[in-house]
């Protein structure tokens, strides 16, 4: 959402602003404009880049990183312009990025989760959601931390900034994982366990960096430790319990109520109850985020089965329409913030540091592989001797796709929005240089290394059902086995 207004509050993210107030005539004219800049970023990111790659095959290029490179083009045009109100009109306020942008990306995310492969990999899934993301997340902050105590490049972070922004950096990316795998026909093993590894990593990163915004500018103790494994722990538990409760709910609500023969009051109810349950679990405290997924989760199990067709199909499309469109939003606003966030006074040095954003990127890569290779070991060893399975429950090509698989996404770009502190603009400004480089690099790597180095794992797509593309989750190994021994 652009930002409609000039005063200064403490939850925007804007530049500095004029203390007289705009004229109404002067702010519809460039509140207009500044619209108009953000859907035409939106129809050439989603329409035609999307609408020419899918045409041509080109599968090495996503939409998202055309729609960064758009918004850079943008914003430095608008960067460069006379005047200043257009560039404060593209600025975000925090409240309205959280409120109105993550909830559908989290929505939909959940609602499209097909429940059977995820449990029966359930174990694989929490071991990198949870380790996985602790190893990332402790493991760039501590690095980060040293080479900040070493006084290079005039940096003071703090042991708390710099776990915080090892929380951000740990937050994946399942939207555009699900776009990226939708193309392929893979074992749907691998794509559940990369995709709820996802699911649950951008839960967990989250309430780490809920918890570890509660201790910022405080004294840290041993004690802390113990009491910010407590925080993240109750938070964690009570945010999973009331999104389950207000799923529940509202399937019982359908289940014993003729709603299914008014099905747009049924799609609105469904719509509404999904978005009362985030907001509540904000206004308690907790994490409205895993509320949020775990709510989305719950109606699709419980809830999709009691409604209508039309209400089936409604949410189905409004929920995946709303997420596409918001997670392009974000990488719009992402690729304008290099050029419209950083205070024209200030020296591009006071905020840029580039041999930070090079030992981030080393950093992330490294405790990518400390979380993925050892964990997966961890896994094959479990279930050869535990249970007894003669082949390996995660092959080395399905490890070196967990690794690449790791992009970092809107989940992460929102959460660094918030940074606090002096030394907020240079995390800020930081991680989204290494998003942008980073997006790139994985979107390469997974199309041109990820799947010939999985042995092949690609095999021609098939048309579902109504002329959509094939569901890769309501395949069973077997079918997709049996599929793969067919081809030609």
């Amino acid at each position: 959402m652009v930002n409609w207004g000039y005063s200064a509050s403490p939850l925007a993210l804007t530049v500095p602003t004029s203390t007289t107030a705009p004229v109404p005539e002067d702010e519809e004219y460039y509140s207009s404009w500044s619209l108009f800049l953000v859907c035409m970023l939106l129809i050439l990111s989603l329409f035609w880049t999307s609408y020419y790659l899918q045409i041509k095959k080109i599968r090495a290029i996503n939409e998202t990183v055309v729609a960064i490179f758009a918004g850079m083009l943008v914003g430095l045009v608008v960067r460069l312009a006379p005047g200043t109100m257009i560039r404060e009109m593209l600025t975000f306020r925090h409240t309205l990025f959280f409120n109105l942008l993550l909830p559908p990306i989290i929505l939909n995310s959940g609602y499209e989760l097909k429940q059977e492969n995820f449990f029966r990999n359930f174990g694989s899934i929490l071991t990198f959601a949870f380790l996985g993301t602790f190893i990332s997340a402790v493991g760039v902050g501590v690095l980060v931390y040293i080479y900040s105590i070493l006084g290079l490049e005039s940096l003071d972070l703090s042991l708390i900034e710099c776990l915080t922004f090892g929380s951000t950096l740990s937050a994946t990316d399942p939207v555009t994982i699900l776009a990226i795998f939708n193309q392929y026909k893979v074992d749907p093993k691998l794509y559940t366990i990369i995709f709820g590894e996802s699911l649950l990593n951008d839960a967990v990163s989250i309430v780490m960096y809920e918890t570890l915004s509660k201790f910022h500018g405080t004294e840290i103790y041993v004690s802390s430790i113990f009491h910010g494994i407590g925080i993240f722990l109750l938070t964690f538990s009570v945010s999973m319990a009331l999104g389950v409760a207000f799923g529940l709910a509202m399937s019982l609500i359908l289940k014993h109520s003729s709603l299914a023969q008014y099905p747009g009051i049924e799609s609105c109810l469904v719509a509404l109850s999904a978005y009362t349950c985030y907001f509540f679990s904000n206004g308690t405290t907790m994490s409205g985020i895993v509320s949020l997924l775990f709510c989305g989760i719950t109606l699709k199990h419980y809830a999709y089965h009691t409604m209508s067709r039309r209400t089936q199909r409604t949410t189905k499309y409004i929920f995946s329409t709303l997420a596409q469109l918001s997670e392009n939003f974000i990488f719009v606003y992402l690729g304008l913030s290099l050029f419209t966030s950083p205070p024209s006074s200030e020296k591009v040095t006071s905020y840029f540091k580039p041999l930070f954003v090079v030992i981030t990127a080393v950093a992330v890569v490294f405790t990518r592989y400390a979380a993925v290779f050892p964990l997966s070991e961890a896994i094959n060893f479990f279930q050869r001797h535990a249970r007894g399975q003669r082949s390996e429950e995660l092959p080395h090509s399905y490890q070196m796709m967990l690794f690449w698989a790791g992009l970092r996404g809107a989940v992460g770009v929102a959460l660094a929005a918030g940074f606090k502190g002096d030394n907020a603009e240079t995390l800020r400004i930081t991680y989204w240089a290494f998003v942008r480089a980073l997006r790139m690099m994985q979107q390469v790597a997974v199309m041109k290394k990820g799947f010939p180095a999985a042995g092949g794992l690609v095999v021609v797509a098939e048309e579902a059902e109504e002329g959509g593309p094939l569901d890769i989750l309501t395949m069973t190994t077997d079918t997709w086995q049996l599929n793969r021994l067919l081809q030609p």
